[in-house]
């Protein structure tokens, strides 16, 4: 018999980014997974905050698009394992949102 594992696991804690450094608050909007500065994560999960992912590769961020419900999305490729992913850019955040000006650098990245 198979278990109904969740999709979404809630952690919303601090954490130095793998990339830049910069200490990494909680947001005050939903779950952080990536830097506010510069916007990269980490492989760490495989369903949102499950912490079930073998990889800890940096991912980086490659590219963005809009969402009709969720606002901007980000792109993502895993330089260790080259997965994808898409995590949600957090424009307002009441603790600190996303550096918009590091979305619009990836303009220039090829798109997907």
């Amino acid at each position: 018999m198979s278990q109904n594992l969740p999709k979404f696991t809630k952690i919303n804690e601090s954490f130095p980014c793998a990339n830049c450094g910069y200490p990494v608050p909680p947001s005050r909007s939903t779950c952080r997974d990536h830097c506010p500065r510069c916007l990269w994560s980490l492989h760490v999960d495989v369903n949102p905050g499950d912490r079930a992912a073998n990889c800890g590769g940096l991912l980086k961020p490659r590219s963005y698009a809009a969402h009709p419900k969720k606002g901007w999305m980000i792109h993502y490729v895993c330089q260790k394992c080259d997965t994808r992913r898409v995590n949600r850019f957090l424009e307002n955040d009441a603790e600190e949102s996303d550096s918009f000006e590091s979305l619009l650098q990836l303009s220039g990245e090829t798109r997907g």
